[in-house]
Parts: structure tokens; C-alpha cells; sequence
């Protein structure tokens, strides 16, 4: 029974039409006053519905010996007709779907930005260990990092960083020191080498966050200067315009 009125509510039925409609199947022809008690709607609702199935040719009305009653008609030509007019429906909007996408883009102001923006902030260690959870988790991943302060910060991210690279890719670019250098190649000898890319800084050029982390649509920023603070901003703008500059920086690089 479930499946008759999903069928017929995709139809566009409503739950007292097919209510109606199958108490109608299931019987001889009943008067309004029989059809709302079987039922259980009331006769001024129970009137509309009927008005609504007849229209959509699913039930007739009819006099029998002076009784005015009402009846389903035959279900496998009517039904025919409504799917067809369900498809021919969906078929004209498919055909008008271009048409109108360029209409709606045209009437929308350009000064509108409709993409998911999100900012989201974090405090301390376990707070910025939420956020390398989440970054290392992508399948792409660009960083500026200072990583001799956040190996001293959070030592374990080595291990988490070591993990991350049996599946995914990592590109950064990285504040140079003897520190950082240690580092690298302590980190190179846990990791993945293809799937592990660095290049150094100019040494003249310095980080003013201890990282900033470009994925999945968004940009995190790791501060550790008074305490260890993280944000991460969710915009697909920001992170492709973001994206394209360490990119070119990349290239330039050596």
C-alpha cells in the first residue's frame, strides 16, 4: 500500500486524493457521505478532493437508481496519462533548463556573491590540531610554513603529516632556516617522496603566520605568536584566488 501512494504522490497526488482514489479502487461506488466515513475526511474536504481526481480523470461521478455516487475509473489507462504528462512535462523543462539558467544569471547582480562562505576560529593546541586533521585529509594540499615553530608547537602533526602522504598530495613552501632544513629532512624520510613536494623561501623573505594551509575550498592561518590561535575561511573565491598565487609563486621558486 505504502508503494501505491508514493507512486501516485509522485504523480502529484496529494495524501487525501490518493486516500480517495484507492478507497474508490477497492469498492463499488459510494456516495460522498460513504466515501468520507470509509475514509475518514471530512465531506466539505472529501468534495474538493473529488472536484481534483476528476479533473485528472481518476474518478467519474455517477446516478444510480437516483443515488448520486462517485467511482474510480479504469487505473491502467488513466495512470498511463498522467505519467506521460509527468514526462512530458519534465521534458519541456529540461528543454527550457539553458534558457532559463542564462536568464537567471543575467538578472542576478554581479555584486552578489552567492558561493558558502564560512569563518570558524580556534584557540590553543587542540583547537589547531582540529584544523590539520581536517587539511591533511585533503587530496590536495598547499602550505606556508614556518615548520621548526610548529614542529616545537605540536610535534605530533609529524606523525599525522606522515600518515596523510600514503594517500594524498602535499605542496609546500617553506620559511628557510637550519631548523627548518633539519626538519625537511626528518619529515622526507617519514613521508611519501611523490607525494611529498617542497621548495625554501628566499632567506630574506619571512612568514608572518607559522602556517597557512590552502584545501578543499578553504584557507586556515595558524598564528603562534601570544598563543596559539587558528581561523579558517570557507569561500570558494578567496580559495581559488589563493590557490593561483602560491601556485605562481611555485613556479618562480627554485
Amino acid at each position: 500500500m505504502d508503494k501505491i501512494i508514493d507512486f501516485l504522490k509522485r504523480l502529484d497526488l496529494s495524501d487525501g486524493e490518493a486516500k480517495i482514489y484507492l478507497t474508490l479502487l477497492k469498492s463499488d461506488p459510494l456516495s460522498v457521505r460513504e466515501l468520507a466515513s470509509k475514509t475518514g475526511i471530512k465531506r466539505t474536504t472529501a468534495y474538493l478532493y473529488i472536484e481534483q481526481l476528476i479533473e485528472k480523470g481518476l474518478i467519474i461521478k455517477l446516478v444510480k437508481d437516483s443515488r448520486k455516487l462517485i467511482a474510480a475509473t479504469e487505473p491502467k489507462k488513466n495512470l498511463s496519462i498522467l505519467t506521460e504528462e509527468k514526462l512530458s512535462t519534465a521534458k519541456i523543462l529540461q528543454d527550457e533548463l539553458p534558457n532559463m539558467l542564462e536568464t537567471i544569471k543575467a538578472s542576478i547582480s554581479p555584486d552578489i556573491d552567492h558561493t558558502e562562505s564560512e569563518i570558524k576560529y580556534y584557540k590553543g593546541k587542540n583547537g589547531v590540531k582540529k584544523i590539520y586533521e581536517e587539511a591533511l585529509r585533503a587530496k590536495e594540499l598547499r602550505s606556508y610554513a614556518n615548520i621548526s615553530i610548529m614542529h616545537n608547537i605540536l610535534p605530533e602533526k609529524s606523525q599525522t603529516f606522515g600518515d596523510a602522504l600514503k594517500n594524498n598530495k602535499m605542496f609546500e613552501i617553506i620559511e628557510d632556516s637550519i631548523s627548518s632544513r633539519e626538519q625537511i629532512e626528518f619529515q622526507i624520510k617519514n613521508a611519501n617522496n611523490e607525494r611529498y613536494f617542497y621548495k625554501f623561501l628566499p632567506k630574506e623573505v619571512k612568514l608572518s603566520a607559522a602556517d597557512t594551509l590552502i584545501y578543499d575550498n578553504k584557507v586556515a592561518i595558524i598564528n603562534v605568536d601570544k598563543q596559539i590561535t587558528g581561523v579558517v575561511l570557507h569561500n570558494i573565491s578567496y580559495f581559488n584566488n589563493t590557490k593561483a598565487i602560491f601556485d605562481s609563486y611555485w613556479n618562480m621558486l627554485s
